[in-house]
């Protein structure tokens, strides 16, 4: 079930655990970012799915979770660092009624500065001052060698060191909390599986990054994965996964809020959303 609040806020509950997704904002990408694909190609893609290629603007959507007495955010946008029409987070966790002192775990699914940069503040110290930072260990090896670091990632783990768990394979995160190795995109690119009861969502953060193109042609990257040949790999076998599975997925790059199902069609696939219900609008 969903419920809009303020601003770009949409909650949607998996049994008794309730999601929140959070828009960041939009961002800039389109066809410079994509590997092995033809301009027209590109073109007619979004043409044929009633998208403009000169305006198309991917999302970038965090998540919060409220799970047995637990509020954990997924990701935390990328800080207003990519536009400035970004950084919207703050305000939109606002609108749900949480403060970030009351944050008791980030799951980070991946280290690229979209999903990090909203968790220090511009002198560089944590915008969430009592949340654990819990990473896949392979992503901290890969982002602290100097070679792969950047500026956002050497003052996150400076900022969250002391309060930094590490994890591999499925980990418990919270109560009905799972993570889920989805490796390419980076070394430790990691999912979350919710589950409550019944009902399950399958948060599965970078998937795609241009959801039309890449649903439609899940072969075609971008230029920022990790390991291009691991993402794909990934890609086709969970898109197969969920559409076989009816599985819900949420999706940090899908036009918000970017919950919905994965289904096939003649090109690949489609995603079709979870439809809006004003139920639990008292919630």
């Amino acid at each position: 079930m969903t419920k809009t609040l303020l601003r770009d806020a949409q909650r949607h509950y998996v049994n008794d655990i309730r999601v929140t997704a959070l828009s960041d904002g939009p961002l800039p990408l389109g066809y410079d970012n994509l590997l092995g694909l033809e301009e027209s190609e590109y073109g007619r893609i979004l043409h044929d799915r009633h998208r403009d290629p000169e305006t198309f603007r991917a999302g970038l959507n965090a998540f919060l979770i409220e799970t047995d007495g637990v509020k954990v955010l997924v990701d935390s946008g990328c800080g207003g660092a990519m536009g400035p029409e970004t950084g919207r987070v703050p305000n939109n966790l606002a609108a749900t009624g949480v403060t970030p002192e009351e944050i008791d775990v980030i799951y980070c699914t991946h280290m690229h500065g979209d999903h990090i940069g909203g968790l220090i503040a511009q002198g560089g110290e944590a915008v969430f001052p009592k949340a654990a930072l819990r990473v896949h260990e392979d992503d901290v090896a890969h982002f602290s060698d100097e070679a792969n670091a950047t500026d956002t990632t050497r003052k996150v783990l400076e900022a969250y060191g002391d309060r930094m768990e590490t994890f591999t394979g499925q980990a418990q995160i919270a109560p009905g909390l799972t993570a889920r190795p989805l490796p390419g995109h980076t070394p430790g690119h990691s999912g979350l599986h919710v589950s409550s009861g019944s009902e399950s969502l399958l948060i599965w953060t970078d998937i795609v990054h241009i959801a039309p193109i890449q649903l439609a042609r899940p072969e075609i990257g971008v230029g920022f994965d990790v390991d291009p040949d691991a993402a794909q790999e990934t890609r086709k076998a969970i898109l197969e996964e969920v559409a076989t599975d009816r599985q819900l997925i949420a999706g940090s790059h899908i036009g918000f809020p970017g919950i919905g199902w994965i289904a096939r069609e003649m090109e690949g696939y489609r995603f079709e959303p979870v439809p809006y219900t004003h139920d639990r609008s008292g919630d």
